[in-house]
C-alpha cells in the first residue's frame, strides 16, 4: 500500500472510530432515558480505504415490542377496571357495616315491637325512623353509583382525548422520519419516540400496528378501524345517550373495538356500574312492591286500608333512584288485618315480618337479603377478587417482557465502557498511523526536493 493509501485508510479509520465513540457516549448519556434503544455502529471493510461505518443501527426486537404492547394494554385494562369496581365495592361493604343488608334486617326487626304491642306509637315511630334510614341508604347508594359512573365517563373522555393526541403525534413522527432518513442519529431518535408513543397508546387502547418498509407505521383498532395512516390521524369521540356510553370514530360506533387498555377497562367498569344499578333497582322495586301490597292489605289506627308505605318522588315506578316514605304519621302503619281490633290485632304486621324470609320469582327465587348478599354484595366482591388476580398475573408478564426488552435494548454501562475504551484505543492507533504516515511523506518529499 502506498503512503497516500495508508493515510487515506488511517483517516477513514479515524472518522469511523470517532463515530463509535460518539455513539457510545450517546448510549451512556441515555442510560436512564425511558424507551431509549441503545445504538451500535456497523463497521464494514472497504477495499483500498480500510474500515468505515455503514450505519448506526438501533438494537431493537419488533417481536419483543409487540409482546410488550399486548401485555401493556392488558395490564392497563385490568387496572382501570379494578379501579372502578373497587369504588363500587366500597358502597356494598358489608364487613364495614356500610352496606344495605344491615338496614334491610333492621327494617324487618323493627316490626317486632309493633307486633308485640300494635298500638304502641313509640314502636311505630321507631319503625318509620328505621324505614326512613333504609330509604336514605338506598338513595345514597344509588346516587353514589351514579356519581362513580359520571366520574368514569368523564375520565373516559379524557383518555380518548389523550388517544387523539398520541395518534396525531404518531402521524407527525411518520412525516418527520422521512425527512431524516439519511441521518442515523436523528432517525433513530424518531424511532425511539415512535415506540414510546406506541407503548403509551397501547396503555390506553388495544391497537394493531403495521410497519411499512420505510419504518413508518399504520395503527388500527383491534377490529381494523384506522387510527393512524401514514401522515394522517383519525380522532375518536365519546357520546352519552340513554342506551349508555359509546366511542365513535367518524360517526361509527367502535366501542366494541376496545377491550384492552384504559379505554377498554373503563368501558367495562361503566357497564358493570349499569348492571349493579339494574340489580339494585330490581331489589328495591320488588321490595317496595311486596311491602306495599302487604301494607295496603291491612288497617291503620284510623281504620283506613289500602295505604302504601313507599312511593316515588317523581311519579315514576319506584326504584332505587326515587323511593321515598309515603307518610310519617305513626298511626298510618297498617298493623291490623281486622278493622274491629285496630289497637290489638297484629296479623298484618306479622305478615309484613314474614316477607323478610319469603323468596320471590322477581329476585331469582331468593329473599331480599339473599338477593342483596349473593347478586350484589358477594358478586362485586368476587369480581374484584377475580380482576385483582388477573391484574397480578398481568403485572408479572409485563415485568417479564419489559426485562427482556431491557436486556436487549437497554444500555449496559459496563459494556459501553468497554466499547468506549476499545474505540478510543483504535482512534489513537489510527491517529498514530496518520502521524507516522505524515512524517514519512514529509521525509520523502524532503528527499525529492
Amino acid at each position: 500500500m502506498s503512503l497516500f493509501g495508508a493515510l487515506t485508510a488511517a483517516s477513514q479509520a479515524l472518522l469511523s472510530q470517532k463515530i463509535g465513540i460518539t455513539t457510545t457516549n450517546r448510549n451512556l448519556s441515555n442510560v436512564y432515558t425511558d424507551g431509549y434503544s441503545r445504538e451500535a455502529p456497523v463497521f464494514a471493510d472497504v477495499p483500498g480505504m480500510g474500515v468505515q461505518v455503514e450505519t448506526v443501527k438501533r438494537i431493537f426486537s419488533r417481536a419483543y415490542f409487540k409482546r410488550l404492547v399486548d401485555e401493556n394494554g392488558e395490564y392497563s385494562q385490568f387496572s382501570a377496571y379494578k379501579n372502578v369496581l373497587s369504588q363500587v365495592e366500597s358502597l356494598f361493604n358489608e364487613p364495614m357495616g356500610s352496606g344495605l343488608s344491615d338496614a334491610i334486617n333492621q327494617f324487618f326487626n323493627s316490626l317486632n315491637d309493633i307486633a308485640v304491642k300494635p298500638d304502641d306509637l313509640a314502636a311505630r315511630e321507631n319503625f318509620l325512623a328505621v324505614a326512613k334510614t333504609l330509604v336514605g341508604r338506598i338513595r345514597d347508594t344509588y346516587s353514589s353509583l351514579e356519581e362513580i359512573e359520571t366520574t368514569s365517563v368523564s375520565h373516559l373522555k379524557d383518555v380518548v382525548s389523550e388517544v387523539n393526541r398520541l395518534t396525531e403525534k404518531l402521524a407527525e413522527i411518520n412525516k418527520n422520519m422521512l425527512l431524516y432518513k439519511d441521518s442515523s442519529e436523528r432517525y433513530n431518535q424518531y424511532l425511539d419516540e415512535r415506540d414510546r408513543t406506541l407503548k403509551e397508546l397501547s396503555s390506553l387502547v388495544d391497537v394493531k400496528v403495521v410497519y411499512l418498509p420505510d419504518e413508518r407505521v399504520r395503527v388500527f383498532t383491534a377490529k381494523g378501524f384506522p387510527l393512524v395512516s401514514e401522515e394522517r390521524s383519525f380522532d375518536l369521540s365519546v357520546e352519552e345517550s340513554a342506551a349508555g356510553v359509546t366511542v365513535l370514530a367518524d360517526g361509527v360506533d367502535v366501542t366494541g373495538d376496545f377491550a384492552k387498555g384504559e379505554v377498554g377497562g373503563t368501558i367495562a367498569g361503566i357497564k358493570a356500574i349499569e348492571e349493579f344499578k339494574q340489580k339494585l333497582n330490581n331489589l328495591v322495586s320488588t321490595f317496595a312492591e311486596k311491602v306495599n301490597q302487604q301494607h295496603e292489605a291491612g288497617y291503620d289506627l284510623y281504620g283506613d286500608t289500602g295505604v302504601a308505605l313507599f312511593s316515588s318522588d317523581n311519579g315514576q315506578p319506584i326504584d332505587a333512584s326515587n323511593i321515598t316514605l309515603a307518610f310519617d304519621d305513626p298511626k298510618k302503619v297498617a298493623a291490623a288485618s281486622d278493622p274491629n281490633y285496630l289497637a290489638s290485632d297484629n296479623t298484618n304486621v306479622k305478615n309484613l315480618i314474614g316477607l323478610g324470609d319469603e323468596k320471590f320469582n322477581e329476585l331469582s327465587d331468593l329473599s331480599f337479603a339473599e338477593y342483596y348478599g349473593t347478586k350484589i354484595a358477594s358478586s362485586i366482591g368476587s369480581e374484584v377478587k377475580s380482576v385483582d388476580d388477573l391484574l397480578k398475573a398481568s403485572q408479572f408478564r409485563l415485568d417479564a417482557i419489559e426485562e427482556k426488552v431491557k436486556e436487549l435494548s437497554g444500555v449496559n454501562v459496563d459494556e459501553e465502557l468497554v466499547n468506549l475504551t476499545r474505540y478510543q484505543r483504535a482512534y489513537k492507533a489510527a491517529a498514530r498511523v496518520v502521524t507516522v504516515t505524515d512524517e514519512l511523506l514529509q521525509t520523502v518529499l524532503g528527499m525529492v526536493g
